[in-house]
């Protein structure tokens, strides 16, 4: 008699603690924890798809070597939310669904994990390298060209992924410990590394202010101190393209600092939640667990507090997924080049599926008004076209020099003896440069 109810009132007990616990709330972020990843995996690998993409374009891939940090970045960013993707879709059919996953043996299932493991480290890694590259480069501005290289960067990347992959398969069982480690340790380092870029990306907003203060006094000074007119033209002409390719390399780099700027503040702001729960688990121990422990045995403090574990860490995760998703975002918004880049590619893409007629191409792009048909997206030397009086006539072409992003281009202007012109450039709308010729009868 009193062993029955006994059982009929353990029932009751269990019947309702587990209705307290698995409230609607509870089922509803039950469910979030194991579909979300769902909503961010076409969009991460799209977005990510985007970047690598750009980040390869001639204009920014050889500029910097954060931009191969950029591309390494957002290549184990797609290999991360695919195989996550991939981790919670299994356990989702499996325990929560019970289906029969074929794919569902010890060595996938180790594979997996090591593999997801060491992309996600890469990734954050990768984060922290070009951080530290950035800031050697601001530390040693005259000896960064020749430590900080391309063909390095790539090696030290190759040695990361290396050096990951090996330790990721030592700590097979111990892999989600070292990860939230690993997080902390990042979160550190990302904290000093923004304010040493912060501090230059000022830096570099001033020197590019001053830099410009005194060219426009050196062009004055020259200028007055030159009479002649061809001397005039020709020292203009020199100075005003060298400002040019160091005002263009002045303001690609700091884009490029911009850049990784955002994305470093991005995994500080996400990682704020991991933080906090790291140390909530430090403040309440072992009583945030519910695992392997009777309903019968826990008071409704337990309870509250298991729920508010389990909230927190579904926010957690979420937040940590959400830089696969923003980065390209923030690359946006930092990156005038990149954004440039990205509007380009989408006309192109729009008049290659004739969405588009072609004359559109040259309103977006422009085109030399020497020649339509020639060299698209080009800029012109302020002083590019002053010429000498002596110049003879029986010239047939004359090569003129013209910069466009620091790039150089070649035009040829062609002359016969019914005239000879004289080129004067100026500027229209910040970008589009216009050409007005001054001819006289020979």
């Amino acid at each position: 008699m009193n062993s029955t109810d006994n059982e009929s009132i353990s029932a009751i007990l269990n019947c309702s603690l587990a209705g307290r616990v698995y409230a609607p709330t509870y089922n509803f972020f039950k469910l979030l924890n194991a579909t979300y990843l769902r909503l961010l995996i076409g969009p991460g690998i799209l977005l990510n798809s985007l970047c690598l993409f750009i980040l390869s374009r001639p204009r920014l891939s050889n500029k910097s070597t954060t931009i191969l940090f950029l591309r390494v970045l957002a290549f184990f960013d797609i290999l991360s939310i695919t195989l996550k993707y991939i981790r919670a879709e299994i356990n989702y059919q499996s325990v929560d669904k019970g289906h029969e996953i074929f794919l569902l043996t010890p060595s996938v299932c180790k594979a997996l994990y090591v593999l997801m493991n060491a992309c996600i480290s890469i990734a954050m890694w990768t984060i922290v390298l070009m951080s530290l590259d950035k800031a050697v480069a601001v530390s040693y501005p005259l000896k960064s060209s020749i430590w900080l290289t391309h063909k390095r960067a790539f090696q030290t990347c190759c040695c990361t992924i290396i050096i990951l992959f090996l330790v990721n398969l030592s700590f097979i069982k111990l892999s989600d410990i070292h990860v939230s480690r690993t997080g902390r340790v990042i979160t550190a380092a990302n904290i000093i590394i923004v304010v040493v870029l912060h501090r230059t990306s000022y830096d570099w907003r001033t020197s590019n202010d001053s830099n410009k203060r005194e060219s426009d006094l050196s062009v004055r000074k020259k200028k007055l101190l030159k009479p002649s007119l061809r001397q005039s033209c020709s020292g203009t002409s020199t100075t005003t393209a060298a400002e040019l390719v160091l005002a263009t390399k002045r303001r690609t780099n700091a884009q490029v600092t911009r850049m990784l700027l955002a994305v470093t503040l991005s995994v500080i702001i996400f990682n704020i939640p991991n933080t906090i729960f790291y140390v909530g688990l430090l403040i309440f121990g072992e009583k945030a667990y519910l695992h392997n422990r009777s309903f019968v045995n826990m008071s409704k403090d337990n309870i509250a507090i298991h729920k508010t574990r389990f909230y927190s860490e579904v926010i957690k995760d979420i937040l940590l997924n959400l830089p696969y998703v923003v980065n390209f975002f923030l690359y946006c918004l930092a990156g005038k080049k990149f954004r440039s880049i990205f509007i380009n590619e989408i006309h192109q893409l729009l008049i290659d599926f004739h969405l588009i007629e072609q004359k559109e191409r040259h309103r977006i792009y422009g085109t030399s008004p020497l020649n339509p048909n020639s060299i698209q997206t080009i800029g012109y030397s302020r002083n590019v076209g002053c010429m000498s009086p002596k110049t003879s006539s029986s010239q047939v072409r004359q090569s003129v020099e013209v910069l466009f992003n620091g790039k150089n281009a070649l035009t040829i202007l062609n002359r016969q003896n019914e005239s000879l012109s004289k080129q004067e450039i100026y500027r229209s709308n910040g970008n589009q440069k216009c050409v007005r010729s001054c001819t006289r009868e020979q």
